[in-house]
């Protein structure tokens, strides 16, 4: 059931702490899911991604409770079941890391998949598993859900993969390999896209006692027969959520971000650069980080290593004087929409002037937003906050569709949104 919201124009003002980062927090509760000891992960936030990852650990027999933001996770709980379902939901990090674990666990797994999860591209995994000797079949289930199945065991080996395709067939490959009993090389390919999203799982596989020797730019021996280890820690906060606040004080709203760290891999933490450049204020301290408005004018972006934070930039981009260019956007056309057509289109629709050209968002400043409209959901929750926080500044109020879609990354978007001044009816 679609939960249509009707956002109003609004002065925002006040902190907010970043939400966990869903990158970091897949990534650190996969670790601790492939080992036999206990695991503590503090500062948990859940979400629709969150469970995927964790039903897919479950299934591998991982044993997981939750205790508001407290996450104790054990691996090797018990037995995989022969081929077990895999429901990864509509979250492409869940069903690109579990393929290779799941072969090098359990030889192989039925992943189910949800909403627009089936489309997205998973041919970088066949090429490499197929003449490897695992069968490989794309089908749909009883309810109508795409189901891939893969049955086979996880060889080790030479691994080379294309740079400029999802660092999470990489990351997928990165936690598998040290499971097999013999060693393995991996190559990425130049030029390397979303490496912040590759050194984050290098930084949590690491962290875990697991070896991997760089013997060249990306590029790794990978030991055989290792065990990963317990880490406890706390998640830090995300950037790429954060990046929908920062965005809205560089429009002119006074908020500050806290829960974020300067030290680390994230590569949404661009968002900070980008926004200089289109000649906002950064300001930065160990507790928070405040943006403030500066006559805001166009820029070139490069969003081939943060796509997610290209739709709240492009936003941000449509209220600065001049022209915009958003280059690098590609990926952005198979997330949970065509996220690069739908922001095109509802930038147009607030009443901006934005048109794609080829994998570039080219955006005309305007020096305000009419609103008045009513804006698809898109299913994507990317999309939900870009119609929240331009409503803030628009003429009229913007009606969305529905706001099921923050489930997935922020289910707490509206509340935060609300006790920062934010109108939602």
């Amino acid at each position: 059931m679609l939960m249509e919201k009707t956002f109003s124009p609004a002065h925002l003002h006040g902190t907010a702490a970043a939400p966990a980062s869903k990158s970091e927090a897949h990534r650190r509760m996969i670790c601790a899911g492939l080992t036999a000891g206990e695991t503590t992960l503090t500062g948990f936030m859940d979400s629709a991604d969150m469970a995927a990852t964790r039903r897919c650990l479950r299934a591998l027999g991982a044993s997981i409770e939750r205790e508001g933001e407290r996450l104790t996770i054990r691996g090797h709980a018990r037995k995989p079941a022969r081929l077990p379902v895999l429901d990864c939901g509509e979250s492409g990090s869940t069903l690109r890391f579990f393929v290779p674990i799941a072969l090098a666990m359990a030889g192989g797994g039925v992943f189910r998949m949800h909403g627009r999860l089936g489309q997205r591209p998973m041919d970088v995994y066949r090429d490499l598993f197929v003449p490897r000797g695992v069968r490989w079949r794309m089908g749909v289930g009883c309810d109508g859900a795409a189901e891939l199945t893969v049955q086979g065991r996880l060889e080790s080996g030479n691994y080379v993969l294309p740079g400029n395709v999802s660092s999470q067939f990489v990351s997928g490959l990165m936690f598998a390999l040290p499971l097999l009993k013999e060693d393995s090389t991996l190559t990425v390919e130049p030029p390397v896209e979303s490496a912040g999203y590759i050194n984050m799982t290098v930084e949590a596989i690491t962290s875990s006692g697991v070896v991997m020797d760089p013997i060249g730019p990306f590029r790794w021996r990978i030991p055989g027969g290792q065990a990963y280890h317990a880490a406890d820690g706390r998640l830090s906060g995300d950037y790429s959520q954060a990046a929908v606040l920062l965005c809205a004080a560089a429009l002119g709203h006074d908020v500050e971000v806290t829960n974020l760290s300067a030290d680390t891999t994230q590569g949404d933490r661009a968002v900070l650069a980008h926004l200089a450049a289109l000649g906002a204020k950064v300001e930065e301290t160990e507790e928070r980080i405040a943006v403030k408005a500066s006559g805001l004018h166009g820029a070139v972006l490069d969003m081939s290593d943060c796509p997610d934070i290209a739709p709240i930039l492009a936003l941000t981009c449509q209220l600065a004087e001049g022209e915009s260019r958003l280059t690098g956007c590609g990926r952005l056309r198979i997330k949970e929409c065509d996220r690069l057509a739908a922001t095109v289109e509802s930038l147009n629709l607030l009443g901006g002037n934005a048109r794609a050209e080829g994998n570039d968002i080219v955006i005309t400043g305007v020096k305000q937003l009419r609103g008045g409209v009513r804006l698809p959901d898109y299913n994507d929750h990317r999309m939900v906050m870009l119609a929240a926080i331009a409503a803030a500044d628009a003429e009229q109020p913007v009606t969305v569709a529905g706001t099921n879609a923050l489930n997935k990354s922020w289910p707490e978007f509206l509340n935060v949104y609300e006790q920062l001044g934010g109108k939602a009816e």
